[in-house]
């Protein structure tokens, strides 16, 4: 997956600018994937010197002036390249397992306290995600909202399901260390 990718399939759904494309990617697709506003600009400038965005710019009176993106014809087959491309399962890159690995040189009390400040972390990961999913409407009634948000909700299932397993696995591995 990349950023680019991501960028052109929020501006195929509305132009936008790039203050608006860091609210709404904060609001959607940060559940799934990280990034910052200055990753997003720099991403967008290099979208538009490619061709796949263009940019409108729209004059403010009271405001300073203000850049609307459009994804191209160019931008627009380059998403659905991608889409329609099976991607590679990514490699695992998770420091804080690297932390555990070699957690064996420290107490038990202090690989404990690493590992449930994690799990404190990612249950309030899980709050956030599981209010944005109350604001849904009920799992039986998703055939009757648009086909679009059907799939957002798709990744939102997947963000809360890993949250849980993380959580389980970690409250499972604390319980084994206290073994040790």
């Amino acid at each position: 997956m990349s950023l680019p990718h991501l960028l052109l399939g929020l501006l195929n759904i509305s132009p936008m600018s790039g203050y608006d494309l860091n609210k709404e990617f904060s609001t959607t697709i940060q559940h799934f994937w990280s990034t910052d506003q200055s990753q997003i600009y720099r991403t967008l400038y290099k979208l538009e010197e490619e061709g796949k965005v263009r940019v409108e710019t729209i004059i403010q009176e009271d405001n300073p002036n203000k850049k609307v993106y459009h994804v191209t014809e160019e931008g627009k087959a380059e998403l659905y390249h991608w889409l329609t491309t099976p991607l590679v399962a990514s490699t695992v890159r998770e420091a804080w397992l690297g932390q555990l690995f070699f957690s064996y040189q420290l107490d038990n009390a202090a690989v404990i306290g690493v590992l449930e400040s994690r799990v404190a972390t990612l249950e309030s990961h899980l709050a956030a995600l599981e209010a944005l999913q109350a604001t849904f409407l009920s799992i039986e009634s998703r055939d009757q909202i648009p086909r679009e948000y059907r799939f957002q909700l798709l990744t939102l299932d997947y963000g809360l399901d890993v949250y849980r397993f993380d959580i389980a696995w970690l409250k499972k591995t604390i319980q084994q260390i206290r073994g040790c």
